[in-house]
């Protein structure tokens, strides 16, 4: 189990659980809406920390902007803890 941190919030997370399913189960809201990888809702920029991706929609998340840093909740494993934070 890895912990999540997103803003001020903090959550467990395994390595085969995606970071958005971990957040709901644990009552943590976090913005999403399609849970596909499809709309961009839950990009978040990642601080620290390792991750892995599953496919998802270029248009959701630019090659430009998994590059800096960013991620889908939606479609991210994490592999260490995670320092997160939201995009306004």
């Amino acid at each position: 189990m890895f912990r999540i941190n997103i803003n001020n919030q903090s959550f467990l997370c395994a390595k085969e659980c995606k970071v958005v399913q971990a957040a709901r189960e644990q009552m943590v809201k976090v913005p999403c809406a399609c849970v596909g990888g499809g709309c961009g809702i839950c990009k978040v920029k990642v601080f620290s920390g390792q991750y892995e991706m599953d496919k998802y929609a270029k248009s959701a998340l630019s090659d430009e902007e998994a590059s800096g840093g960013y991620i889908l909740l939606c479609k991210a494993h994490p592999l260490s803890d995670l320092q997160l934070e939201l995009i306004s």
